[in-house]
């Protein structure tokens, strides 16, 4: 009785189809990254597109101060305004648009509900809508992040990739959603 024993060769091709399966089930199993960043995006851009909630008359409920610089060299101030219906940011540069206001009318969104616009007619200042800081994925150049998250989970999808490309779209597109979950919850 003699024993087999496989050559190099064999080795090899055995080891690559078994890193072949073990990639093709990772990438099987990541792919719900690219399809809830495709949802995300659809619902961002959802929300973006329908019509401003609008709330006017909203009473300044409080006014507190809060950091937003990122050096210590260059500190920054921001003024968190809190009405009924919203929550928002005013830069120190921004603040004098609603000072002396007691009332403002806001605009949000409807699914994220995301102050886009701020209007304080009792003060000159004010009566032209403004943007508040910052303004997450909507107002800034950080809208990009979504775009190539939409991007990048499309191609993923749609495309016939082998299992690693699909496995490396996963990835990515997992880091462009924290890095626009980031930008959204912090500015």
């Amino acid at each position: 009785m003699t024993n087999y024993r496989p050559d190099a060769r064999t080795l090899v091709m055995l080891r690559r189809e078994a890193e072949e399966a073990r990639m093709s089930r990772m990438a099987h199993n990541a792919r719900w990254v690219n399809r809830a960043a495709v949802v995300f995006c659809v619902v961002l851009a959802l929300d973006w597109a329908l019509p401003l909630q609008q709330f006017p008359d909203e009473p300044i409920l409080e006014r507190r101060p809060v950091s937003i610089g990122a050096t210590l060299s260059n500190p920054q101030m921001a003024y968190r305004i809190l009405t009924p219906h919203t929550s928002f940011r005013l830069h120190t540069r921004q603040a004098f648009r609603v000072q002396d206001a007691h009332t403002v009318t806001v605009w949000r969104t409807p699914l994220l509900q995301v102050v886009r616009l701020v209007k304080a007619p009792t003060v000159a200042a004010g009566r032209e809508p403004f943007s508040p800081y910052g303004g997450g994925v909507y107002n800034s150049a950080v809208a990009a992040f979504p775009v190539m998250l939409l991007l990048v989970a499309s191609l993923g999808l749609l495309l016939p990739f082998s299992a690693e490309t699909r496995l490396n779209t996963s990835v990515v597109s997992g880091l462009l959603w924290l890095v626009t979950l980031a930008v959204m919850l912090l500015f």
